[in-house]
């Protein structure tokens, strides 16, 4: 449980953080604003999920690992109309990655049991 958990504080970490870059966006941009927002909030919600309906853990795992693809390609569309910089982009993939590490970790823990 404790590597749960910890996962769900680096979440709340980097939701602050996207919800910090993405009040600069511009208003012609309003639907990818409000997409990294609502999918960065579902990814803390199916996170809970997964840790608290154990019978449909691997279900909900699987749907954090899409959230995450989505945010990343949310993400790259951003850098790629010049919202944010190179700079911005590489520091969320990181954090991307790192929680997609994370998720990987627990199901493999989840497997071997």
């Amino acid at each position: 449980m404790k590597n749960e958990f910890y996962t769900i504080i680096e979440i709340k970490k980097n939701i602050k953080y996207f919800r910090k870059i993405i009040i600069n966006f511009p208003k012609s941009k309003y639907i990818l604003k409000n997409n990294i927002e609502e999918y960065s909030l579902r990814l803390l919600e199916y996170t809970y999920k997964a840790n608290i309906i154990k019978e449909e853990r691997l279900k909900y795992q699987k749907e954090i690992i899409i959230i995450l693809k989505m945010l990343d390609y949310y993400f790259y569309l951003a850098y790629q109309d010049e919202i944010i910089n190179q700079d911005k982009y590489l520091k969320l993939a990181k954090y991307l990655i790192n929680i997609y590490k994370y998720i990987y970790g627990w199901i493999k823990s989840e497997k071997s049991k």
